[in-house]
């Protein structure tokens, strides 16, 4: 039955094409941003094994439906820390509605510390999380030194991105913390072993702001680097770089924005990194980069890793 069907739909489009019209197939009209109180809203899927609710204005409510193995990084990059070190926490700095948690869950038996600032995303993360046991919740917003700071907010409720405020009259003061505060205000002996940041643009400041945890407990690292979001903050990725390098961190893997590898860098290779970071761009191939840092003393776990990515790459 489906051939006949698709010879139909190719005779009429050629033949309204012969007239001078086109069809133009519109993507499916999302729902509202989703707001506070709306948790009973929520649609239930399947993530890491685990029913989590979501908003359905929230993307990541499609992206799970049509991609149940979306973030399996996550799990194979949790579980083999965990192997290494036993007694490792993670931390997932924009947990969002607790997606990666069940994901990490999914994969290892080790505590996690999620940080989220939306209250929206919070109040499911909440729920969601009363499922696994050894969560730590902590409702902020991070960046590289504490205090007051006037932003603007825009997707708020499924994807905050945070910008700095363009007039005296714009945006609104939030309260920040470092993510080296919200470690040590828990008064637990964590030794974190993998560090996870998504926060849309703010992940190089939230990086900057954990010194502390890196040098100390030398995570594995991953985190997402989008030019979009980066740029309009004024932050230097070469910078950046630098700044994980001085801290002994010499092993980088890129991924692309649906997991897919792309190559292994190290300490010398930032000039490749710059290159490719000026190349990724919204409407571009890659438009931004999914990256995975791993400290000098864990080149071993590093090796792992990247066998694991390019068994993968041949396999997709």
């Amino acid at each position: 039955m489906k051939q006949p069907l698709k010879t139909l739909k190719l005779g009429v489009r050629g033949f309204l094409n012969h007239l001078g019209y086109s069809i133009v197939k519109l993507p499916p009209k999302r729902p509202p941003p989703p707001k506070l109180g709306q948790t009973s809203e929520a649609a239930v899927v399947l993530v890491g094994g685990r029913p989590i609710k979501i908003h359905r204005g929230n993307p990541l409510c499609d992206a799970y439906q049509m991609n149940p193995q979306l973030n399996c990084l996550i799990g194979i990059g949790a579980e083999m820390v965990r192997h290494r070190f036993p007694d490792s926490w993670a931390v997932d700095v924009g947990a969002n509605v607790g997606d990666t948690l069940a994901v990490i869950k999914g994969k290892a038996a080790m505590p996690v510390i999620c940080v989220e600032g939306d209250p929206v995303c919070y109040e499911l993360l909440e729920e969601n999380a009363r499922q696994f046991e050894e969560v730590f919740l902590v409702k902020t917003f991070l960046s590289d030194k504490p205090g007051e700071t006037k932003v603007e907010l825009q997707k708020s409720g499924w994807n905050t991105t945070l910008t700095e405020a363009k007039t005296d009259g714009s945006g609104q003061r939030l309260q920040f913390q470092t993510l080296d505060q919200v470690v040590q205000g828990l008064n637990r002996q964590a030794r974190v072993k993998l560090l996870k940041v998504d926060t849309e643009g703010y992940d190089l400041r939230i990086l900057r702001g954990a010194a502390g945890i890196l040098e100390r407990d030398q995570p594995v690292i991953t985190f997402e680097l989008n030019r979009e979001n980066v740029e309009p903050l004024g932050d230097s990725v070469g910078d950046f770089f630098d700044y994980l390098v001085k801290l002994n961190y010499h092993h980088f893997i890129l991924n692309d924005p649906v997991g897919g590898f792309i190559c292994a860098l190290n300490e010398q290779n930032r000039h490749v990194l710059l290159d490719l970071y000026q190349y990724s761009y919204l409407g571009r191939p890659i438009y931004y980069f999914d990256i995975w840092v791993f400290h000098r003393s864990d080149r071993g776990l590093f090796e792992c890793f990247l066998a694991q990515e390019r068994a993968r790459s041949r396999q997709s």
